[in-house]
Order: C-alpha cells, then structure tokens, then sequence
C-alpha cells in the first residue's frame, strides 16, 4: 500500500522553554515564517512582510498584469504546466525576459541580421485578465530606440487547435507613421461594453471602466527593420487582481444543478476551460422552473471578502474549439446572481441576498451580449447563488466568472495542524494547556479571534486511488490487480475523545478554554476586518504548557437522572492516576450552573471523611481546597442543588495550591457520565415554573411587616432566562415594572407598592405580569397581589 499523507498532519514541535523541569511552565511560539509554515493558511490569502509577521494579503486595482505573471501556472497541450512569462521569441530569445522585468534600464533588441518576420515576442501573463490599456516602455540612448513600425496583437488564451498551442490573435494597435516615442500606450477595448453601474461609487470613471478586453497572451510584431530597434519594457494594465482565481486550492467548494455543469472552470483564469448552461433539447421536455430543473451553480470562495466588481465572459461563436457553422451560443434567458456573508437562517441554510438582476434580452442587441460586467459598493461575500430566471432558452458556456476587490478580504481563518505536546521533552505525554499569548497589531476595525480543541487520540482516514487517479472504494481497490492500484492518501483526523472548538479567546493570556491536560491541540486564528484598507498583523503567537498534575483523572456523577427544581443529593467521584513524579491536586473546582450551599458539602479521599480546609461558592464555581495534595486517591465530593434544565453539565477541574493559574479537567468515565437529565421536563409545556408570591397582602404603612412582596420562580428548558415582571391595575394600565433580578435560575423579584414614580400606589388589586419572551412553550404566568394600608 502505497501512502501519501495529507496536509493536515502531526506537527513535532520544538518548544522555546521559560524554566525546564516538572510544574514549571513551557511557552511554545510562533513567530517567524518557518513556524507559520505547519499553519493551513488558506493559499493565497496571508502573506509575511519584512518583518517576518503575519498578515492578510491586499487586493488590488488597476495592476499591472505582467509583473506578477510568472506567478500563475496553466496546462498547455505541447509544453505541460507552464508559468506565464515570455511565451517565445523569434529573435534574441535569451534577453526576451527583460522587457518584464520591471527596469526600463534593461531592454530586448533582435538580432539585425534575422528576417523582420522574425522580430517578434509573446508574453503570456499566466492568466486571462480582464485588460483596459498596455503601455510599451523603449529606450532612447545611443545604440537602443524604439521601434519604427510595429502591431501588437492580443488573445484570449483559448486555442483554437485541439492539440497544439495555437491561439486566435486580435490587432489591438499598429503604428500608422514612424514612431520616434519612448512611450507608447494605448486602450484596447474590443468587447461590446456592458458595463453596468449597479450602484454609485466615486472611485468609477464609466468612460475608463468601458474599454476592456480579456487578454492571456501579447503578441508583438516588428513591421519594418528600423537601426538599434529594442524594446524596454511592456505593461498591460488590467482591473486588479481576480479574486475568482485559486477558489479551490484555498478550500472554496461549488455545487450546481444538473443543466449548469462545471462552474469550477469559471474561477480558474484558464481559457480553455469553461462551464455549460444548456436546456435546448432536440427532443424537447417539461419546463418545471429553474430551480426543479437545475439551472443554478453555487459556490464557496473559502473565505469572506470585500468585492465590488463582477465579470462574466460566455464564450462567443467560434471562439477556441467551437464553430462558428453548428454553434448558436447565447448568454440564456435572464439570470439572478444572489450572495451571502455567510449568515444563516433560523432553519440553517445560507441567508442570500440578491445582488444582480439581468432580464431576459427585449431585443436582437441584448440578445446577442455574452459579456457582462458589474460594479457596485464593496459588499462582504463568501457565498455566491447564480440562477437562470427560466429553465429554457439557455445554450451557453460560461468561460470565466472574475471578482474583484480593492483591498484586504474580510475575514480569513488559519488553522494550525495537530500540535503534539508530547514531543517537548519526548517522553509522548500529556501536558497541562494553561493559556494562549499573542501579540499583534490591530488597527481600527480589525480582529484577531482565537480558538482551540484538544485531545489525545488522532485516527486516520484513507482514500484509495486506482492507476488512472480516480478514487475508489476500499473494496474496489483490494479487488484490482496490483498493476492497476493506485496511491492511498491517508488524513489525520481528530480521534473520539477530542472536544469541539471552544469559544473565542477574549484577551491575550486567557485561560486555555478546551479540554486539559491533553497530548495534541489545534488553534484556530481567524482574521477580520471592516475597513477593507487595513488588516490585523500578528506578530506572534504562543502556548503556555506545564507538566499535568496527574496523568489522568476520570469521573462520575451520581445520580444521573431527577426531577426539575427539587433538591437532590448528588455525588461527583474522580479517579486519577498519577507517575511519581506528579505533584497531584489540593483544589476542586466544580462547575455547577445552580447555587450550593457550603454546609451541604461533604468530601471523602480513599473513602475517609475529610475536612476541607475551605469551601466557597463563586459565581457557577464549588471551590473547595483539600486538607493535603492527592494523587493516587479517589475523591468523592457530595453536595445538594437543583436543576431547572435538561442534559445539564457538570464538570470538574482539579487544581494545586503551589501552581496557581492551573487547571486539569476531568474526564467523563464514560459518554454522559457528568450529565443530570430531567425526564419531567419533557411533558412540561410552561416555562415558569414553583411560582410562590409571599405575602398576597401587601400593607407598605411603614409598621415593618408586609412592606414588601417577594416572588420567586424558575424558568425551565431556556438556556439564559430574561424574565420581566410587570404590575399591573384591573384596568390593564402600567403601574411598575421591576428591575431584573441578577440570580441564575431562582428568579427573586420585590415589590415595594411603588408606581413608576416612586409613589405608594392606591389601596386594591394589583396583576404581576411574568413573561420568558422563549420562542416556544407557554412563556407567561399572572398572578393577583392585594395591596392594603
């Protein structure tokens, strides 16, 4: 079996250490482009300045398409991938490459004694770009001027011979008199300008925007031998820099409809691949709508960016390989492009939003465009939804699908492979995760997020290839001869006891949020930015370890299963296992989302009765620090709550004393083994729930008793309850509403018999008003409370 591992692989690290030895804390860093280099960083989009520090790459407009050529790679049908550069030469090819070099200084100059037919060179800029104007830059000195007479021509990039590189050359410009001129620039539009402002922007010039053409190759011709004859530099200036481009190898995905094949070969910048939108049949068949019939392609870009421009070209009538005798291509009946920023809906299907609308064509004029351009405000985009508005009339290949932005995308998401911690001093263990560091800098707008899963298992998935390259099954591929198996890929992914992606980091130094001590992590930084101008820079990037305090530590919670709001008696057991070297554990942080009183507290270590040396209640934390260090011991810890949600958690962090700053999770012994169901609240449509009003008279004369009324209830099944309680008069009118209570499930409200205005409201009877504001179940419960002095 033949293995290539995937990408996504176990990275050997080597820490930069702050103190060696057990308990003391280790950093691990990444800050310089060789650690970035184990980072997935969607390709493409983050790029290393001068410094070394990491940061979102920035698209451009009106670039200069020949400086970044060698930059692109295409198939060709003679000559393999190739980069873009100097196609060829017909004379002096050796100094060809210096007419893109960028130096004016540096020139190309045919050799006098070859025929002027020979006196050509063509550049291919790796790249269809969307072209408006090429400038050619000649020297001017003794020995090198510019050319006399000369034509330029440009292509496509699509061939128009099956098996050879053969392309369809267009005169884009010719001298019409002897050209004495160190520059020579001129526009070279040549499609039917379609460009449609969709909404106003003050950076577009219409009459600029207008003159376009797509352009691969330059082809240019000397005319007539002039003396010294040479060629500096040549320019094509074209929109910016197509963000369609690398859609996949970034992480990007499409999918379409039956009758809208291919949509990938639109985001690839190569000519000679395209999509295909039919619906004429010879045989004819039901219309049943675009979307029944599948006239739609979608796709993910792999990351969110600012776009303010689209272009589509359809490929024309005898264009590349097709006819112009059998080939009636047209750019449909009408479609709809739709986006998205990746908002969801309530049911979790992408939210789009329309962006562009062509009608069906009114005349011969509009029926016969294949090439549309768009411009509109820069808008956030990941997801983009094109529609035909009818599933007939469509008989069209859609060549290339260019997006453009003007500055960083909007949000990107780095992910590092699989860390393993246990290579540090290569003993394989795991360690204690105690934060996350980063410096960065953060202009205005911009955001760095962290996140991070940990576990300490990782499993494998194969992919079985036959010798053709198509991936098969497992079956498949044990059933074939050996002569005709291909390569098995083989992926590392998470293992079983791996947690998922905890929340975002809010500050550098937090508290490592996923599972530990564990042997492997992952980070996530996602990158983002509102002002398309700038970007968040990430200097540096590091993980604060330590040796755990045991092994491992497993427990359960018993009983597992009571009834909603009623005290309950439970018992939490842990079970580590310690090395000898392990320093164990003094202190308990149990998380419970329900108040515990302290006296309710009892703990056992290897089943004798200990006193604790403290017991505290914090917010959702049990705090409790044991007479002495345990590492080998079971620990038992009994406490009374109640609970008022289903599958409610709780967990249990172990701590020492003398390594303050550091926690170790435990371990559930088995799925759900901290997890308190509460099989009543099935059949329980109220949400409010234990109502008590005490006392139903209220007597607020200042004699000290009755002053106040206390209501007191619980809201069930609503993950953060928002009660409001208003008061009420029989006649419906607003007399108070009650500030929110700070409790956590208990809600405890007081009413003094005090209006809005401070004032003691008229003796009578009062409605309280308590409302959930849930989305489902019966949120509202109205009780009576008599006032009386």
């Amino acid at each position: 079996m033949v293995q290539a591992k995937s990408s996504c692989q176990v990275w050997g690290i080597v820490a930069v250490l702050l103190a060696a030895g057990g308990g003391e804390a280790e950093l691990l860093t990444f800050a310089s482009p060789a650690d970035w280099n184990s980072w997935q960083i969607p390709q493409g989009l983050a790029q290393f300045d001068e410094r070394g520090y990491l940061q979102l790459v920035k698209y451009r407009k009106n670039i200069n398409a020949v400086s970044d050529a060698q930059l692109f790679s295409h198939p060709t049908q003679k000559r393999g991938e190739v980069r873009g550069g100097i196609w060829q030469a017909g004379s002096n090819s050796a100094t060809a490459p210096l007419i893109i070099d960028g130096d004016p200084a540096t020139f190309w100059q045919p050799v006098p004694d070859d025929a002027v037919e020979n006196w050509t060179v063509e550049i291919d800029l790796g790249r269809a770009v969307l072209a408006e104007e090429i400038r050619l830059t000649f020297p001017d000195r003794e020995g090198a001027r510019p050319f006399s007479q000369f034509s330029v021509f440009v292509a496509t990039g699509a061939r128009i011979q099956g098996t050879d590189d053969v392309f369809k050359y267009e005169l884009a410009y010719r001298t019409t008199r002897p050209n004495k001129e160190a520059l020579v620039w001129f526009s070279i539009g040549g499609e039917r300008d379609t460009t449609r402002v969709v909404e106003r922007r003050p950076d577009v010039d219409l009459e600029n925007e207008s003159h376009h053409r797509t352009v691969q190759y330059i082809l240019i011709e000397v005319d007539e031998k002039s003396a010294a004859a040479a060629l500096a530099e040549v320019e094509v200036i074209s929109a910016g820099d197509n963000v369609s481009i690398g859609t996949l190898a970034r992480g990007g995905f499409f999918s379409n409809g039956v009758l809208a094949q291919q949509p990938q070969n639109m985001f690839d910048g190569i000519m000679d691949t395209n999509g295909a939108i039919v619906t004429v049949t010879y045989g004819g068949r039901d219309l049943r709508g675009w979307l029944e019939s599948g006239v739609w392609w979608a796709v993910d870009l792999g990351a969110l960016f600012w776009i303010d421009e689209i272009y589509l070209y359809n490929k024309e009538q005898g264009e590349g390989l097709s006819s112009f005798q059998n080939d009636f291509l047209n750019s449909g009946t009408g479609f709809q492009i739709l986006f998205s920023d990746g908002a969801r809906t309530i049911s979790g299907d992408i939210d789009y939003t329309p962006l562009i609308l062509e009608p069906r064509w009114q005349s011969d004029h509009e029926r016969t465009r294949l090439q549309f351009r768009y411009l509109f405000q820069p808008r956030k985009i990941r997801y983009l939804f094109f529609h035909a508005l009818a599933d007939e009339g469509w008989y069209t290949q859609p060549m290339e699908f260019m997006l453009f932005s003007q500055g960083h995308p909007a949000q990107v998401a780095l992910r590092s492979n699989f860390i393993d911690l246990g290579k540090v001093r290569g003993e394989g263990q795991a360690k204690a995760i105690k934060a996350l560091f980063w410096d960065a800098e953060l202009p205005p707008g911009t955001r760095l997020q962290l996140r991070s899963r940990s576990g300490n298992e990782l499993g494998e998935v194969y992919t079985f290839h036959n010798k053709a390259g198509e991936v098969v099954t497992e079956t498949q591929w044990n059933s074939l001869p050996k002569a005709v198996r291909g390569a098995t890929d083989t992926t590392v992914v998470v293992g079983n006891d791996w947690g998922e992606w905890s929340n975002v980091y809010q500050f550098s130094g937090e508290t490592f949020k996923s599972e530990s001590p564990r042997r492997f992590i992952q980070l996530e930084a996602i990158q983002s930015t509102e002002d398309f101008h700038v970007a968040p820079v990430v200097r540096s990037l590091s993980i604060e370890f330590e040796d755990a305090l045991v092994r491992e530590a497993k427990g359960r919670l018993s009983p597992r299963q009571t009834r909603a709001n009623a005290d309950t008696r439970f018992r939490y057991t842990v079970w580590p296992r310690a090395a000898g070297e392990d320093s164990g554990f003094d202190l308990l942080r149990l998380v419970i989302p329900s108040p515990v009183a302290e006296d309710s507290v009892v703990v056992q270590v290897g089943g004798r009765l200990v006193a604790p040396r403290a017991i505290a209640m914090r917010g959702d934390s049990l705090l409790i620090t044991l007479p002495e260090p345990v590492s080998r011991d079971s620990v038992e810890v009994e406490f009374t709550a109640r609970f008022l949600r289903n599958a409610t958690v709780v967990s249990l962090d172990l701590g020492h004393s003398g390594r303050p700053g550091l926690w170790q999770s435990v371990e559930a012994a088995e799925r759900q083994a901290n997890v308190v169901f509460l099989p009543d609240l099935a059949s329980r449509r109220r949400l409010i729930g234990d109502l008590e009003i005490a006392p139903h008279v209220l007597t607020p004369n200042g004699d000290g008793l009755n002053e106040a009324v206390e209501i007191r209830f619980a809201i069930f099944k609503v993950e953060r309850p928002q009660a409001q309680v208003l008061i009420f008069d029989l006649a419906g009118r607003l007399v108070a509403e009650l500030p929110p209570d700070a409790g956590r499930d208990v809600q405890v409200f007081r009413w003094s018999g005090r209006n809005q205005g401070g004032e003691l409201v008229e003796p009578g009877i009062y409605l309280c008003h308590i409302a959930v504001g849930a989305k489902a179940g019966k949120d509202v419960a109205i009780e009576p409370i008599a006032v009386a002095y």
